[in-house]
């Protein structure tokens, strides 16, 4: 349904229009500084985030936590500049990839991926990673303990279940 303005001579005319004041809205931006939270959170895992730290471009923050053996946690940024639409990435590597037997290696991560509770199953350079990402608008150091539990937790089992699923 369209509506027509009418002048007094019954003419159809944009000066018709009243003009509207410009908007006084405030941008009003909410949770904290995302490199401060993940800093925080490296800290309370025992970590020194300035040893961790590996890389920072416009926009991406990156560090990388030892955990032991070959295993690295990997946390980046990305999207810093926009705080509302930054996202934050936890990851950890699982497996190499074997030279011999790759086919049947992707074939049991593969089959395996599907009992994974928020968190996803990727090949990086020559490793099987384990990562979830969300966004970090409104997180606290909490929520990034818990991702981090969730992809701790299930690594273990992952990587038990694909060794398993290549013995059968």
């Amino acid at each position: 349904m369209t509506t027509s303005l009418k002048s007094a001579t019954g003419e159809t005319t944009m000066s018709n229009v009243r003009k509207l004041a410009s908007s006084k809205i405030r941008k009003i931006t909410g949770g904290r500084d995302p490199i401060k939270l993940v800093e925080e959170f490296i800290s309370r895992k025992g970590f020194n985030p300035e040893e961790c730290f590996q890389q920072k471009t416009p926009e991406i923050t990156s560090w990388s936590l030892s955990l032991g053996g070959e295993q690295e946690l990997e946390i980046s940024l990305e999207g810093t500049n926009s705080p509302l639409e930054a996202t934050l990435y936890v990851g950890i590597n699982v497996l190499p990839l074997p030279l011999i037997g790759t086919q049947d290696f992707l074939v049991a991560a593969l089959t395996i991926a599907d009992t994974l509770i928020g968190a996803k199953l990727s090949l990086v350079n020559y490793d099987l990673v384990l990562s979830s990402t969300v966004y970090i608008a409104n997180m606290q150091v909490e929520d990034i303990d818990y991702l981090f539990e969730l992809i701790t937790r299930q690594e273990a089992n992952l990587r038990q279940a694909i060794i398993e699923e290549l013995s059968i």
